[in-house]
Formats: structure tokens, C-alpha cells, sequence
């Protein structure tokens, strides 16, 4: 069954919102059709670190915490925080604001629980004490009395999972929360701090202060993350060049895809190779203008990303991107559409990187093709950093809103 959203009266910012969170069901990012995650992902982990794409809303990084806290000492400690994060659906819902809910449709159904989703940046801006934890590890450790050593320490002291500055969660919480998603200012205070903190010199942290614009499509097309300077800015550039770059081979592969759908006489998509032609088209008009192949170096982005992943890049990932911009190098995009030696480069990569999971040449697998396959260009989970980046600014505009007021 299709993920469904729907709402009621809304605001205009709640109706954008929610189409965000609609168009992040139809196409995420996380497809990885021609195996370029591990360059994408070091890129993405570098402008915003341990963010995802399954992230919605800032104010889970504050529910989350809060539940694990109210179920700690209890004595089924982890029945009880995964009851509490239930609750706080129901809570979320009767707000008004809801934007993002996780469970929105499943209900207590809800097989992920945002501690699952979250924990990697709780751990990440230290609002987990030690990144090490784990889920269960926090609610045993949370309020755990420590042992007198030798040198005369009273008995008493507690330990604590969480930082020891995490704003109180409101009255009533998880069975209430008239604020929904809401930060207050202190909050959002709060975990800007942790992000200016924990993750400096990055565009996230940038953005943490310079709010980015409501409905800008990538980061390079943001007025507020194009001012950020330095290092930063130069990886944002190679970002956005790379992005370019591979946007033509996402766009070729669906193309051929699109052909051999309509070629083997499936019609349940109307015409969709034609759409694709012209998408290539445009790429290639615009390509010059987002970067110089001839001159942006390429090599350096791929250490880059190898010094951030710990790790060297797949090898045949590295020669599919080398080659890939070779090619164009060499016969430049306008005829990338009806290029021989493209198609058959494109044929080879998803052989290669797919096996026999490939849909290029099968016509049982070309029959489940939905029309799109990993073909938006890729923005480094965008979407995902700017909502919680307007949620925190929100949250600190509401402040000043007091103030003036």
C-alpha cells in the first residue's frame, strides 16, 4: 500500500511541509541505482554530519531523549520507552502541527521507532553523554548510581546517558504535547548549540545561523548556504559539480530503461521515454554552466571522500566515474541521448553493479519499473537538513517574536 499524508485546515508553511515530506516517499535519495552511495553519502557526511535521509522533524532529537529518560528506572525499562515513543504519535497528531510524524498512517503499528532513526545524530551532537551507547545501554545507564572508590567519594552520585542541559520536556509529555513539533526558543537555542558545537566549519553549522530559504531545491541553489566561505564553500562547489556531473548517467540509464519498457510493450507509463529525452536534454544545456570538466578536479574530490570514509572507494566505482566524465570530456553531452559507446557504458555499469538484479535486457524486472529509477539529481539529503534547520529557526524566531511583542 502507497504511504498516504493528508490533512485538514493547515497553514500555508504546514502544506509545505507536508509536500516535503510527500516527495521524500516518492523519490529518496538513498537509491542508489548505479552504485555511487559510498561517494554521495562522504560527500553528504561532510557538509552535514550524521544526518540521514529518513530524518524529519528537529524536535524527535528532543523526544527521543525525553522518553528514554521517563522510562528509565522502570522496571521494564524498554517496554515502557517503546510505549512512550508510541504515545508521543497520538500527542503529535491531536497538535495540529504534524508535518513529518513518524506513524502518521501505521499508528502503534509503527515498525521503526524515531530512536532508530535518530540515534546515530544523538550520538553525533553528544546529546548522548558517550556515542558509544546504545539504545539499551542508555536506559540502563540513565540515573545509575556509581560504587564509592578508595579516595573517599560519598555514595549517591548518579550517572547519565544524556546531557546534562537537555531542555525538561513540556508538562504531560509523551500523552501531551500541545506544541507538536513546535520547537520552544530554548530548545531551539539548544540544539543549535549542539550543532555549532559539535560539527563547526560545517555547512550545516553555517546554516544553524544563517537560515537556509523555504523552498530551495539543492544546497548550491540556497542564497544562504552559497554565502558560507572557505573550505567549506570549495566542497560545496565540488558537490555541486559532482552532482552534475552523474546527474547525466541517472538520467541516460532511466532513458534506456524507458526505452526497452515501451520497446517490450508495456504501456502502463505513458511515453516515458520521451520525458526522459527531454530531461537529458536540458541537462546537457546546463551542464557548462554548473561545471568545467576540462578543469574541476575531480581527482581530489575522490580523495576527499576517501579521507572522510576512512576507506578507498569500490574500484569499479572509481572507474565508473572517471569514465563517465571521460567520456564527456572526449564527445561532449549534446549527443549524449543517441551516443553509442554512452549506452553501452551505461549497460555495462548496471551489469556490473547489479548482477543479475540488473533491469536493463530483462523483461521481468523492465515490468515492475515504476518510471524513475534513482533519476533526481543528487542533493546530499537536502530536504531532510533543511527541515530540521527550519524547525530550529522557527523555534529561535518565536523568541524574538516574544521579545517584540
Amino acid at each position: 500500500m502507497p504511504s498516504l499524508i493528508a490533512w485538514l485546515d493547515a497553514s500555508s508553511e504546514e502544506q509545505r511541509r507536508m509536500r516535503d515530506i510527500i516527495r521524500l516517499f516518492s523519490e529518496r535519495e538513498s537509491r542508489d541505482e548505479l552504485g555511487l552511495g559510498q561517494i554521495r553519502d562522504a560527500i553528504a557526511d561532510s557538509l552535514f554530519p550524521g544526518t540521514s535521509t529518513l530524518l524529519t522533524r528537529a524536535r524527535y532529537l528532543l523526544f527521543v531523549p525525553w522518553a528514554y529518560q521517563k522510562a528509565s528506572g522502570r522496571p521494564n525499562p524498554a517496554a515502557d520507552a517503546d510505549r512512550y515513543e508510541r504515545d508521543v504519535i497520538h500527542a503529535v497528531k491531536d497538535s495540529g502541527d504534524y508535518a513529518g510524524l513518524l506513524g502518521m498512517q501505521a499508528g502503534e503499528a509503527l515498525k521503526t521507532l524515531p530512536s532508530a532513526i535518530y540515534w546515530s545524530m544523538l550520538r553525533r551532537y553528544r546529546i548522548l553523554t558517550d556515542e558509544t551507547l546504545s539504545r539499551e545501554d542508555a536506559l540502563r545507564l540513565e540515573g545509575l548510581r556509581t560504587v564509592p572508590d578508595d579516595v573517599g567519594e560519598s555514595a549517591g552520585s548518579r550517572l547519565h546517558a544524556w546531557s546534562p542541559t537537555i531542555p525538561s520536556p513540556p508538562d504531560g509529555f509523551p500523552k501531551s504535547i500541545p506544541g507538536g513539533f513546535a520547537l520552544e526558543p530554548a530548545e531551539a537555542a539548544w540544539l543549535r548549540d549542539r550543532i555549532l558545537g559539535e560539527a563547526p566549519d560545517t555547512l550545516l553549522s553555517h546554516l544553524a545561523v544563517h537560515r537556509p530559504a523555504a523552498e530551495s531545491p539543492a544546497p548550491w541553489a540556497d542564497p544562504a548556504a552559497l554565502s558560507v566561505d572557505g573550505d567549506t564553500r570549495g566542497l560545496l562547489d565540488d558537490a555541486r559539480a559532482f552532482s552534475a556531473l552523474m546527474h547525466g548517467a541517472q538520467l541516460l540509464y532511466n532513458l534506456l530503461l524507458a526505452e526497452e519498457y515501451q520497446d517490450a510493450g508495456y504501456d502502463r507509463l505513458s511515453a516515458p521515454a520521451e520525458g526522459f529525452r527531454e530531461r537529458l536534454s536540458g541537462w546537457a544545456e546546463d551542464l557548462s554552466s554548473m561545471v568545467d570538466l576540462a578543469r574541476w578536479d575531480l581527482d581530489a574530490l575522490l580523495a576527499r571522500v576517501e579521507l572522510t570514509r576512512g576507506s578507498p572507494i569500490n574500484l569499479h566505482t572509481r572507474r565508473f566515474v572517471r569514465g563517465w566524465r571521460d567520456l564527456l570530456v572526449e564527445m561532449g553531452a549534446d549527443s549524449l541521448a543517441d551516443n553509442t559507446a554512452a549506452r553501452e557504458f551505461m549497460f555495462k555499469r548496471e551489469r556490473q553493479h547489479k548482477g543479475a538484479q540488473a533491469r536493463l535486457g530483462n523483461r521481468a524486472r523492465l515490468a515492475t519499473w515504476g518510471g524513475s529509477s534513482g533519476a533526481g539529481a543528487l542533493v546530499y539529503r537536502w530536504p531532510q537538513v533543511r527541515g530540521i534547520l527550519l524547525d530550529i529557526h522557527d523555534g529561535l524566531a518565536r523568541a524574538r517574536g516574544a521579545t517584540d511583542a
